[in-house]
């Protein structure tokens, strides 16, 4: 999807503390046999700061980056989140209404895993009208009894953090340049567990165990034609970015960073990266390492780095990639028009 006069005007972020791998090896929480392989550097732990305190926290941030942009003046927000966000029957957007932001704008909450974000930017490209202003939010907080953020993914930890993003259709400091999702419905299994959908995990306290579902899909591609399942995932992610290239006009070569999902470097090497000609150095992939996989943030998070650390400069491209459960595929393009003066000052990311 081109998206014509769509900007970023600013990024927040708020990231809490980091329990460092070593921490969590002493205290018995990651197994010390994994360290040397995984080579992770911790997760960003908030404790039992709720994820809408994370995502007010990040908003109000990307206001103060904003160059003037009042709350008030919102003609949409977007709140996206993979886990759980407080009271049951309750919605986290309101939170951000309450502190933030007043009731007369259109807030939803977004479920789309790990690409909503990515989501939230393709549906608010075409709702925006000129002059328009919009707020996405992402926050989990996975530090919750139904997960242990440092074994549910293999290879892999959990970690919290609060994002958000102020779109415009006023020039910003980057364009977006285009943005895709797609789902490939037949690898729906593939994070499903083979649980029974009913009655939901949460309800009878279930916990939410990447390793052992992605165990049990393998036992599942044994008997069925679960190989060529992961062959489609990796098809048409490799379709997905091609598209989204050629709509923002541009060739990988022209791109200057890449962000992925925070995940497991042998998987990001050699069934991403290495698919497209990059290397790991190519990408963000040390960053998230360090701070885990934080959701639907990761992508974002790790653009407000790069510029934090002087990676990006006026007219980069930079190439992020989304993968979650679906299986859903996502991809946008953006062009640095300019590095913001709190970056550009050596300010905090």
């Amino acid at each position: 999807m081109r998206t014509p006069d769509i900007y970023l005007r600013s990024i927040g972020v708020h990231l809490p503390p980091v329990v460092s791998i070593e921490t969590a090896v002493a205290e018995g929480r990651y197994p010390a046999d994994e360290m040397e392989y995984f080579r992770l550097g911790g997760a960003a732990v908030a404790g039992d700061i709720p994820a809408p305190e994370l995502a007010l926290r990040a908003a109000r941030h990307a206001f103060e980056r904003s160059g003037g942009i009042s709350p008030r003046d919102l003609d949409l927000m977007l709140y996206a989140d993979v886990w759980h966000q407080g009271p049951e029957g309750w919605q986290p957007q309101f939170y951000l209404q309450q502190h933030l932001v007043g009731g007369d704008v259109l807030a939803v909450e977004l479920r789309h895993g790990c690409c909503g974000l990515f989501s939230a930017l393709k549906l608010t490209a075409g709702y925006l009208r000129p002059g328009g202003t919009a707020l996405l939010v992402g926050a989990d907080n996975h530090g919750t009894p139904l997960v242990d953020r440092w074994r549910m993914i293999e290879g892999n930890v959990m970690g919290d953090a609060g994002c958000a993003l102020l779109v415009t259709t006023d020039p910003g400091f980057a364009e977006l340049r285009s943005v895709n999702v797609v789902v490939l419905p037949e690898a729906e299994s593939v994070n499903d567990g083979g649980v029974p959908m009913f009655p939901p995990d949460a309800t009878v306290g279930r916990p939410l165990d990447f390793a052992a579902r992605n165990r049990e899909f393998r036992k599942r591609m044994l008997a069925r034609d679960g190989a060529g399942i992961m062959l489609a995932i990796q098809t048409t992610l490799m379709e997905l970015v091609d598209r989204t290239l050629k709509e923002a006009g541009i060739t990988l070569d022209e791109v200057a960073r890449v962000a992925f999902p925070h995940g497991r470097w042998d998987d990001l090497e050699h069934r991403g990266v290495n698919w497209f000609g990059l290397t790991l150095a190519d990408t963000t992939w040390e960053y998230g390492a360090g701070i885990g996989h934080l959701g639907v943030s990761d992508q974002f998070v790790a653009l407000d780095h790069l510029l934090a650390t002087g990676a990006l400069a006026r007219g980069d491209y930079v190439l992020l990639v989304g993968l979650g459960a679906g299986t859903t595929m996502a991809c946008a393009v953006l062009r640095i028009l300019d590095v913001p003066a709190e970056y550009a000052s050596g300010g905090p990311g």
